[in-house]
């Protein structure tokens, strides 16, 4: 196994869309908005949203990562609004576009001015969005944020949805096409990529060392040492594969200086431009919350996981031994078929397992299903577990097809999906899982509607295509 340069990595994955501006003019509440949900915490005294939240959404059927951020103080120089300031820099780099938000009310302030500076030497596309425009008054007043130079001002009133639908035009004009949910997911080209996971100093960075065999990163005990994601190229019997180290990422609530705000965003970018994660959970402490939470992130996002107890020389023939696989089986149960390995990267136990074992998932997702076999294992699930009657309906299954790998993805086209339940749905996909041999990963059953007629013609032309 041999290193090479490390060098910082750029994003891939969903575009960034960022919402940026100083303190209470309301853009958790545009957040929650262009998301239709509550997902950011909204209260009506400044500097409330203190931690970045990111979510992957659509905007005019375009597929974005949406962030929230804190309020910007550009002149601070310590603390949280210091610390606010570098994390929204770190946003702007990587934004497709800028949702910047200022507020009608309080008319055009100077430190909208000065944070317009900043962006405009982003040199990244911004749309003005003059929010609280929630009367004829206040929407002709907004016309005073032209000053900034931006172009187009959008009056919005995020608390009652005003605007929004000229906002969200707005911002998809500067994002790419999305795909269809149906169609199959892109090739991804170049060399396996592996993303190290997990929470500030669980050890991510001594592994990293630890497998290429050098000093990569800077090894400290102070928690958050590295704030950004970095790539290493390297050699896997005689496979060249890329290993990303990430920041650690800690819940929003807890985090005690704010300095991992800019840290959770690249593991985040770094889970959806892997493809498999290797989640580094510190055996000493024992699983956490938190890393149950990572996990389900992980698998939310399609990628493969491989779980390492990292430390494993501090617990391993002590109590805590016993201790740990109860918290893997009590948090972590989710994980289906997991590739657990205990490591250390003071003695190597494990590391000689870590990224083989990632290889090998990667390969089982490369799988390719002819339609007729699917057909078979979708009949024998139906045999095995018939779909109870949702009052005086049956669900009855036509064909199905795969439409993609990694992760694996079938499309089952069905008289009514609303006639099968959530759990039935999971027993399709738990069934795949194990007809198919795919471990530790999701996969991914999508149900369509078709008229019992079209699908019969169908099913006999893809019978006829595989025999």
């Amino acid at each position: 196994m041999s290193g090479a340069d490390l060098h910082r990595s750029d994003s891939s994955g969903p575009p960034l869309v960022a919402i940026v501006g100083r303190a209470n003019v309301g853009k958790s509440t545009l957040f929650n908005r262009l998301l239709r949900e509550g997902r950011s915490l909204v209260e009506d005294r400044p500097g409330v949203t203190r931690d970045r939240v990111a979510v992957t959404t659509e905007i005019e059927g375009k597929p974005c990562l949406l962030v929230d951020t804190g309020g910007l103080d550009p002149e601070a120089e310590e603390g949280i609004p210091a610390a606010v300031r570098r994390q929204v820099g770190l946003v702007v780099s990587q934004a497709a576009v800028i949702a910047f938000v200022v507020d009608a009310r309080s008319g055009l302030l100077p430190l909208d001015r000065q944070i317009a500076e900043l962006l405009r030497k982003g040199g990244k596309p911004v749309v003005v969005v003059a929010n609280k425009s929630d009367t004829p008054r206040l929407e002709a007043q907004a016309g005073e944020f032209h000053e900034l130079g931006f172009g187009e001002v959008i009056p919005t009133c995020a608390a009652h949805a005003r605007g929004i639908p000229d906002l969200e035009l707005a911002l998809a004009e500067h994002l790419p096409a999305g795909r269809s949910s149906d169609s199959e997911e892109p090739e991804r080209v170049g060399p396996p990529r592996l993303a190290i996971i997990g929470r500030p100093n669980v050890g991510k960075s001594s592994l990293l060392n630890a497998l290429l065999g050098e000093e990569r990163n800077i090894v400290a005990d102070e928690p958050g040492t590295t704030r950004d994601s970095t790539d290493s190229h390297l050699s896997v019997d005689g496979r060249e594969v890329i290993l990303i180290d990430t920041a650690g990422m800690r819940r929003g609530g807890k985090r005690s200086d704010r300095i991992e705000r800019g840290s959770a965003l690249m593991a985040l970018r770094s889970l959806e431009r892997c493809d498999v994660a290797l989640l580094v959970i510190d055996a000493a402490v024992g699983v956490s919350e938190q890393d149950s939470k990572l996990a389900r992130l992980t698998l939310d996002r399609g990628r493969p996981l491989v779980l390492l107890l990292n430390k494993w020389d501090v617990v391993a023939g002590t109590p805590r031994e016993h201790e740990v696989a109860r918290q893997l089986e009590r948090r972590l149960s989710f994980v289906p078929e997991p590739v657990l390995l205990r490591t250390s990267a003071v003695t190597r136990e494990g590391l000689g397992r870590a990224l083989p074992e990632a290889l090998r998932l990667y390969d089982e997702q490369a799988i390719a299903i002819s339609t007729g076999e699917l057909n078979r294992a979708l009949e024998d699930a139906i045999a095995k577990n018939t779909p109870p009657l949702r009052g005086k309906r049956r669900a009855k299954f036509f064909y199905a097809t795969q439409i993609s790998t990694r992760p694996f993805t079938m499309l089952v086209f069905m008289n009514d999906p609303s006639l099968i339940a959530r759990n039935y749905h999971r027993y399709l996909e738990s069934f795949m899982r194990k007809r198919f041999g795919i471990r530790s990963a999701p996969v991914r059953v999508r149900l369509r509607g078709r008229r019992e007629t079209d699908s019969a013609e169908n099913l006999a032309g893809s019978e006829a295509k595989t025999r």
